[in-house]
């Protein structure tokens, strides 16, 4: 990452270590055994299509079966990259996918769709360019802080304000699902929601991601990127990759049933 305090975040993750490794290796090793052949890129979730069609037109990359894997939503990602399928494809798809059968998704797509307008793919082209700005280096700080409305290297700068044309930031859209848009799009990117920041910070005791009482903290690009640290040097003390560290943390093996109604 090209990222100008990529490396005092890595050192502020380095300073609070994961505990329990051995348990989080058992639990990841129980979680791929949960899911397919495919691994992670079969991480299925459950939505309803009939719910989000009445709301939002749906892409035909979008399976009609009622269940959407991140395999069908990382293709639609390489496409992106490819140039073949827009950017405002995968925020839909990645969206669904994010929402899973949790009832007002929908509205709260329409909502993010009809505040953007015309703005929208060109907005998130914006947030794209950023990141790819050095083809052999893709930099998910760079997309996260177009999306995000600015850099600030601390938590006390302003944030631009939804529709400023330099940025990226749309009205509705924030990092629980911005991330996810990212990590479908971007390598090395990495979704973060509350149900993570909760996880992270009861395993690490890092600061900055939630409140005494586990709400979400406002996640500058600084602090994803010591998210996106931590989350790399623990995969690596579990012998995993931190993507199937991620899906682990987000929702640890229990019930089979349970582990597929929504991802956020």
């Amino acid at each position: 990452m090209t990222y100008d305090f990529d490396g005092q975040a890595q050192d502020e993750a380095s300073g609070h270590p994961a505990e329990r490794i051995e348990q989080l290796r058992e639990l990841c090793r129980t979680k791929a055994s949960r899911l397919s052949a495919a691994g992670v890129r079969g991480h299925t979730i459950n939505f309803v299509p009939s719910a989000w069609a009445k709301v939002v037109s749906l892409p035909v990359s979008v399976p009609r079966t009622g269940k959407i894997s991140r395999g069908d939503v990382l293709d639609i990602g390489e496409r992106v990259r490819q140039e073949t399928s827009q950017a405002t494809e995968l925020l839909v798809t990645s969206f669904v996918w994010g929402w899973g059968t949790t009832g007002f998704g929908p509205s709260r797509l329409r909502g993010i769709l009809d505040a953007a307008g015309e703005s929208l793919e060109p907005s998130l082209q914006r947030a794209l360019a950023a990141a790819f700005k050095e083809t052999d280096a893709p930099d998910p700080i760079a997309g996260y802080a177009y999306l995000y409305g600015g850099y600030m290297s601390n938590e006390s700068d302003t944030r631009a304000a939804p529709g400023t044309q330099e940025w990226a930031r749309l009205w509705g859209y924030g990092p629980a699902f911005f991330t996810k848009l990212l990590y479908f799009a971007v390598p090395e990117a990495l979704i973060l929601d509350n149900r993570l920041a909760n996880a992270v910070h009861d395993l690490s005791g890092l600061p900055g991601l939630v409140n005494s009482a586990g709400r979400s903290r406002p996640w500058t690009p600084y602090r994803y990127a010591v998210y996106l640290h931590w989350m790399r040097q623990t995969a690596a003390a579990v012998g995993v990759e931190p993507e199937l560290l991620e899906v682990t943390m987000f929702q640890p093996p229990g019930d089979i049933a349970d582990e597929h109604d929504a991802a956020d």
